[in-house]
């Protein structure tokens, strides 16, 4: 109950400060001339599209480290996006308690799902975070891009000494999270070169989603400069991780939106930073929706969730005694 009220205010509170906004900011938006070109706004989708597929890419690459019997890409996309539509329900809880119901009869353990889920956000952090340091200190604290690029590099590193020595860093990392819900999440040794893999399809599915953002803009006539493509990457990012961690929330409603806005607002106009977060956001959850469609479309003509009858409760049983920390 508490997960469902938590969810509502923020929707409600997000709708209210929006309002608000554009109520605030109405000449400025009256001003601007409504527009759809269709071609951007088609690359927008494309290059969305895209990026979101890499999704189901890397949750692959750590599920099949841990299978004897590997998921081929159509397999995992379809576990992995029938998966990811229960993130539309207030708290997290339901994306993997559908995973480890899809997969538990696969022989992947319920604390390997978890330790994958987990390592997956870290790496997707250690993506996200130069993009953010970027537009923080070119676009807030205006430094020089040396120094800029200085701090970057020192992260890079840090970044290396986490994926050189990532069994002992997560295994201190989960210590307080499982103290505070109650799990009994442990670190499983994962090949080095994953988690290289992993960071470089995050980093591709960043630059998709900035282009993506950049057409959706000129789709709706209000372009932004290329030059600031960086800063379009990072506001993505940034909105994407804050909504990952707003786990009572419905998809990140709401979290993602003001997220965008506020850092939009930094190097564009306020038509821009008002407008973009409420069509991105209509569009992302309709190539969501779709994909999930699709996702439950092939499953079903292909037998993909027949196994789920099969589901026995000591699944935890099944990790290999290799992969065990």
């Amino acid at each position: 109950m508490l997960r469902y009220i938590s969810a509502l205010t923020v929707i409600a509170a997000a709708v209210y400060f929006f309002y608000l906004q554009f109520k605030k900011n109405a000449d400025a938006i009256g001003a601007w001339k409504f527009s759809i070109n269709p071609l951007e706004m088609s690359l927008a989708v494309i290059f969305g599209s895209c990026a979101l597929l890499v999704g189901p890419l890397v949750w692959r690459l750590f599920v099949n480290s841990y299978l004897k019997k590997k998921l081929n890409y159509t397999e995992s996309f379809v576990l992995y996006c029938t998966s990811a539509m229960f993130k539309y329900i207030p708290g997290k809880i339901w994306t993997y308690a559908a995973q480890i119901a899809l997969l538990s009869s696969k022989g992947i353990s319920k604390v390997a799902l978890l330790y994958i889920n987990l390592v997956s956000f870290i790496c997707l952090l250690f993506v996200a975070v130069p993009f953010f340091l970027y537009y923080y200190f070119i676009y807030v604290q205006e430094m020089s891009l040396g120094a800029t690029l200085l701090i970057l590099t020192l992260f890079m590193l840090m970044d290396v000494v986490f994926i050189i020595a990532n069994h002992t860093i997560v295994n201190y990392l989960i210590r307080p999270i499982n103290r505070l819900f109650k799990l009994n999440i442990k670190p499983i040794r994962t090949d080095k070169i994953i988690f290289v893999y992993v960071q470089m399809l995050y980093s591709l599915a960043c630059v998709l989603l900035g282009i993506a953002l950049y057409f959706l803009a000129r789709g709706v006539n209000m372009p932004l400069p290329f030059s600031q493509i960086i800063a379009m990457m990072a506001t993505i990012c940034v909105s994407l991780i804050l909504g990952l961690l707003a786990f009572f929330t419905v998809g990140g409603l709401g979290v993602r939106e003001g997220a965008m806005f506020f850092m939009l607002k930094q190097f564009s106009n306020i038509e821009a930073a008002l407008i973009l977060p409420v069509i991105s956001r209509f569009l992302i959850t309709l190539v969501e929706l779709l994909m999930a469609v699709t996702a439950i479309i092939i499953g079903l003509k292909y037998g993909y969730f027949h196994d789920i009858e099969k589901v026995k409760p000591a699944a935890d049983s099944a990790l290999p005694r290799e992969s065990a920390g």
